[in-house]
């Protein structure tokens, strides 16, 4: 396994870029509809552009799938496991999906009223994620993960050395924002340019 340097002779750093890539199917772009799988193309081949050039590359991401194609010199940082037990998504599992199902379980299996019981008690269970929790959390997810990543990812990328954040989707938004506060000097953009000196 190819690994980038930590440093010639001279003590120099290689230049650190960080790419936010919450939610590839949330592109920045306007126009509609761009396939999932062409944006995970968008970042890996953005990644390893930037690895190829001799940069030390951070890619964030919810995103549990499609990174087989990712260069082996980029570190991938997954945040769905830690998304997954955040307490807005598990009270939402424990009390809309978990707790009806074991209410709904001692009938479930008792003849045709246990059936229609349980078909009902799965419907009323979907509609309530699908209707209320889901449009809910759209919204404040990108602000969920921001934090989950401060906490947890941000600790192990040193940002020094770090010249550049290129923010790839709409929910990785608040979090370059917030980098783009706390480093006022750093490159924080949704522009997509393969060059470490492009301006922002």
């Amino acid at each position: 396994m190819t690994m980038v340097g930590d440093g010639d002779v001279h003590g120099a750093q290689p230049p650190k870029v960080l790419v936010l890539a919450m939610d590839p199917r949330l592109a920045m772009d306007p126009a509609p509809a761009v396939p999932a799988k062409r944006q995970h193309k968008r970042v890996i081949g953005l990644a390893g552009h930037f690895a190829e050039e001799g940069a030390r590359v951070d890619v964030v991401t919810a995103e549990p799938d499609g990174w087989a194609g990712l260069d082996e010199r980029v570190r991938l940082h997954r945040l769905d496991r830690a998304e997954a037990r955040h307490p807005l998504p598990w009270l939402e599992h424990t009390f809309v999906i978990r707790a009806p199902r074991v209410a709904v379980r001692p009938v479930a299996r008792a003849g045709r009223l246990g059936a229609r019981l349980e078909r009902a008690r799965s419907r009323g269970s979907r509609a309530v994620h699908r209707r209320l929790f889901v449009p809910f959390y759209r919204h404040v997810r990108p602000h969920v993960l921001a934090r989950i990543a401060r906490r947890r990812v941000l600790r192990e990328i040193d940002t020094g050395g770090l010249v550049r954040v290129i923010v790839m989707d709409r929910t990785s938004v608040p979090l370059g924002r917030r980098l783009a506060r706390l480093h006022p000097d750093l490159v924080v953009t949704t522009r997509q340019e393969r060059s470490l000196d492009a301006k922002p």
